[in-house]
C-alpha cells in the first residue's frame, strides 16, 4: 500500500497547522444544545448560539409512482399534489422512496445543530445506507475555540465508513450541520438513488455569517429545486441491460421535484397531463433558489428561466462572488444557488427550462416548471425576515395547467445550444468570455495562508476514462470475450488509473485494510499485473498524513465517447485551482502521463486567488481539473464519480487520511460484519 510520508520536521509542521486550521475556520460557538426538536420543526430563523438537537424518522420502502394514493390523477389534477401519491411522469414503476415521498422529507437546519436521523429499512430484498452529501462528518468547534472528534463513521458508505442496514432492522446517524449551504442525502446502496431515496439537506446559517445575505430578500424552502434524469424501469435492471447486453444507458425522461409530464413525443396522454411544478414569487422582491442535481446518468442539466437572469451565489454550499448568468449548468452532485429578481411591476407566468445534455441529449430528456408571479394580496407570510419562509396559498396550487398555459407563449424547443448570453460551467468546453468554468469563478474568501503554497505536499494524478478492455464481470474469456463480440457489446469498463475499486467485506473505519484484501494504487500494482493491458481490480486506496496540503489533478483522458466525469469527495471541500480542455475540438484526447510531463513543466496553471471551495467538480472531456485540499479531517473519504452507473462498476477509490489512532473511533457498539469461512477444508 502507498503510503504518504512526511519528514519528522515536516509532520511537526503539520500538527500546527491542524490546530490552526480548526481555528481559522471557526465560523460559530456549538453551545449547549436544546432538548430534542422534532425535525420538522427545526425550519426556524437562524441566529448565533441558538443550536439544537433535531431527529428525523426515515422509512425507506419499495413503492411505486402513479399508486392508489393517487385517485384520478392527472385527470383531476387536484389528486395529484394528495399525500403519498408521487406522481413521476405519469408512467408507472417500481421506485424506492423514504416516507412514501419522491424528494424525501426535506432536512431543514441551522448551522451547528446536532442532526439525528433513525433509518429503518422497510424494503424486503435489499441493504441501505444513507450518506449525506456535503456533510464532512466535522465535530463542532467547543468554546474553547478547537473542534472536537468529528463522526466519520456517519458518511453512509457500505464497507468504507459502515456495515449496510439489513431489511427490517434500523441505524442511526448522528452528526452535525457543519457546512452551511445547500445539500442533499440519499442512498449510497445499490441503484437506490436513481430508484427515488434521496432529499434535500439545507443548512441555513444567520445572516451574519453568510456572505451573500444582502443578494436576496427571501430564502424560502419552497424554493429548494431537486432535478434529474428518469427511467421507466428500475435502474439496476437498466444496468443489467446495459452490461449484459449492450442496450443503451439514457434515460427516458426528467423530474422535477418529483414530478412532471414526459417530454417526449411518444409519451401517452395521460403523462403529458402531469402537472408542473410551480415556484412562486411577488413582484419587487429578490428569491434565493437552490438548485440541486440528483442525476445518476450522465445527464448534466442546463437551467435557465425565460426573460430573466440568474445571479449565481454560491456552489456545493459555499459563497462566490455574485456574477450574472443567462444559464448555468449542474451537474450530477452539484448544488448551486441562484438568485432570481422578481422585479417591481412584473406579472405573468414564465418557463424555467430544464435542458439536458450527453446521455440525456440522446432521448431528448428534459422537463420544465413555471415561475408564477402572485399578487401581495394572495401571499400570507409567517415573518418579513428575509431568511424566515412566506407561506403561500396552496389552494390553487394544482388547478388545470391547460388554463393557464394557454396565456404563456409556447414552451421552449429542446436544445442543445446554450441560450445566448453568460453560461456557467459549460459542457465539455475550454473557458471562453461567455463560457465561465468553475476555475474562473471568484471566492470571496482568500485562499487560506495556510496552503497558499505552489506546491502541495502531495500531487496525486488521477485519470478518469471508459477503458475498451476484458473485464470478467460481463464477459467470459471462454464464451464471449470482449475483443470478439462486435462493436456493439463491446461496453467499456470505467476505471480510475486503470484500476477498478472493490468494496471491503468490512468497514475500513472498524478495521482498516483487512486480511487478503488486496490493497493497491497507481504506484504500487497488484501482483503479477499490467494495469495498462490487464484488467485489474483491488481496494483502491491513498493513505494521507494528518494536516498534509494534496493536489488532485483529475484527467479526463476523452478515449470514449462524451463521458466527462462529476466527481464527489467526501469528508474534505477543496479549492479548484485550475481547468481546461488543452485542445477544443470533438474527440480530442489527452493521456494522464501528458498531463503529468506538462505539469512538470509548468503548463498546468494554478490560480490561487480567490478560488472556490467545492466538493464536486467535473472535467472537461479530454480536460483537466485540478484541486487542492487540506486533509484536517481524518477518518476514510470515499472519491468516485457521481454517475451511478461508473460508480458501482468501480469508479471509486478511498482517501485514508490519518494513521489508525487519529482517527475517531466509533462506538463499541457499532455493528460489525464480513466474511465468514466456517472450518477448515
Amino acid at each position: 500500500m502507498a503510503v504518504c510520508q512526511l519528514s519528522a520536521v515536516a509532520a511537526a509542521t503539520m500538527v500546527a497547522l491542524v490546530l490552526a486550521a480548526a481555528i481559522a475556520t471557526l465560523t460559530s460557538v456549538i453551545t449547549a444544545h436544546e432538548p430534542v426538536t422534532p425535525g420538522k420543526n427545526c425550519y426556524r430563523k437562524c441566529v448565533e448560539g441558538d443550536t439544537r438537537t433535531c431527529h428525523f424518522h426515515f422509512d425507506v420502502h419499495a413503492y411505486q409512482t402513479m399508486s392508489r394514493a393517487c385517485y384520478g390523477c392527472p385527470k383531476n389534477a387536484t389528486d395529484c399534489g394528495r399525500p403519498e401519491c408521487i406522481p413521476g411522469d405519469g408512467v408507472k414503476r417500481r421506485i424506492v422512496v423514504i416516507n412514501k415521498q419522491m424528494p424525501g422529507p426535506p432536512i431543514q437546519v441551522c448551522l451547528g445543530d446536532r442532526i439525528v436521523v433513525d433509518v429503518k429499512n422497510s424494503l424486503h430484498d435489499e441493504s441501505i445506507t444513507m450518506h449525506w452529501h456535503g456533510i464532512t462528518m466535522q465535530g463542532p468547534i467547543n468554546s474553547y475555540g478547537v473542534r472536537t472528534p468529528g463522526t466519520p463513521h456517519m458518511d453512509g458508505v457500505p464497507g468504507v465508513t459502515q456495515c449496510p442496514i439489513h431489511s427490517g432492522t434500523s441505524f442511526r446517524y448522528t452528526f452535525y450541520a457543519s457546512e452551511p449551504g445547500t445539500h442533499f442525502y440519499h442512498s449510497h446502496t445499490g441503484f437506490q438513488r436513481a430508484d427515488g431515496a434521496f432529499g434535500a439537506l439545507i443548512v441555513r446559517q444567520p445572516p451574519t455569517l453568510d456572505q451573500n445575505h444582502n443578494t436576496f430578500d427571501y430564502d424560502l424552502p419552497e424554493h429548494v429545486i431537486l432535478f434529474h434524469d428518469w427511467l421507466h424501469i428500475p435502474t439496476q435492471d437498466k444496468f443489467v441491460l446495459r452490461h449484459h447486453g449492450g442496450d443503451d444507458d439514457f434515460p427516458n425522461s426528467m423530474l422535477v421535484n418529483g414530478q412532471g409530464p414526459h417530454q417526449h413525443m411518444n409519451a401517452t396522454l395521460l403523462s403529458t397531463l402531469i402537472p408542473y411544478k410551480r415556484f412562486k414569487v411577488t413582484p419587487g422582491n429578490r428569491y434565493r433558489m437552490r438548485l440541486i442535481n440528483t442525476a445518476v446518468l450522465n445527464c448534466p442539466i442546463v437551467v435557465a428561466i425565460d426573460q430573466h437572469v440568474l445571479t449565481v451565489i454560491a456552489s456545493d454550499g459555499y459563497p462566490i462572488v455574485p456574477l450574472n448568468a443567462t444559464s448555468l449548468v449542474v451537474y450530477p452532485g452539484e448544488r448551486w444557488d441562484v438568485v432570481v429578481d422578481a422585479g417591481v411591476g412584473r406579472s405573468g407566468t414564465f418557463w424555467m427550462s430544464f435542458m439536458g445534455g450527453v446521455d440525456c441529449a440522446e432521448t431528448e430528456a428534459h422537463q420544465f416548471a413555471l415561475l408564477e408571479y402572485e399578487t401581495p394580496s394572495s401571499v400570507v407570510y409567517e415573518s418579513q425576515s428575509p431568511v424566515v419562509k412566506g407561506k403561500f396559498n396552496t389552494r390553487q396550487e394544482y388547478i388545470d395547467d391547460l388554463a393557464l398555459l394557454r396565456d404563456m407563449p409556447p414552451k421552449p424547443k429542446f436544445t442543445e445550444v446554450p441560450p445566448k448570453g453568460v453560461q456557467v460551467n459549460s459542457i465539455n468546453s475550454a473557458c471562453y468570455e461567455d463560457l465561465v468554468c468553475v476555475a474562473h469563478l471568484r471566492s470571496p474568501n482568500p485562499l487560506p495562508q495556510e496552503v497558499n503554497v505552489p506546491r502541495a505536499n502531495f500531487t496525486i494524478y488521477l485519470a478518469f476514462e471508459m477503458r475498451r478492455i476484458h473485464n470478467a464481470h460481463f464477459y467470459s474469456k471462454i464464451y464471449y470475450n470482449f475483443d470478439l463480440v462486435e462493436d456493439s457489446q463491446q461496453i467499456p469498463t470505467p476505471q480510475i488509473n486503470n484500476i477498478s475499486f472493490v468494496h471491503p467485506a468490512s468497514p475500513l473505519i472498524l478495521t482498516g485494510e483487512n486480511e487478503g484484501e488486496q490493497v493497491c494504487n497507481a504506484d504500487f500494482q497488484p501482483p503479477a499485473k499490467n494495469c495498462n493491458d490487464d484488467y485489474c481490480e483491488c481496494l483502491h486506496m491513498y493513505t494521507i498524513p494528518l494536516g498534509s496540503i494534496v493536489d488532485l489533478v483529475m484527467i479526463d483522458e476523452g478515449q470514449y465517447g462524451d463521458e466527462n466525469h462529476p466527481i464527489h469527495l467526501h469528508g474534505q471541500s477543496f479549492w479548484v485551482l485550475g481547468q481546461d480542455r488543452p485542445i477544443d475540438v470533438d474527440d480530442a484526447n489527452i493521456t494522464r502521463s501528458q498531463v503529468m510531463e506538462m505539469d512538470q513543466k509548468g503548463q498546468l496553471v494554478r490560480n490561487f486567488d480567490h478560488p472556490v471551495y467545492k466538493d464536486t467538480v467535473t472535467m472537461a472531456d479530454g480536460g483537466y481539473t485540478i484541486v487542492r485540499f487540506h486533509a484536517t479531517n481524518p477518518g476514510y473519504w470515499l472519491l468516485h464519480c457521481h454517475l451511478i452507473f461508473h460508480s458501482v462498476a468501480g469508479m471509486n477509490l478511498v482517501f485514508k487520511v490519518g494513521e489508525d489512532h487519529e482517527i475517531p473511533q466509533a462506538p463499541p457498539d457499532f455493528p460489525s460484519c464480513g466474511n465468514f469461512k466456517g472450518s477448515e477444508l
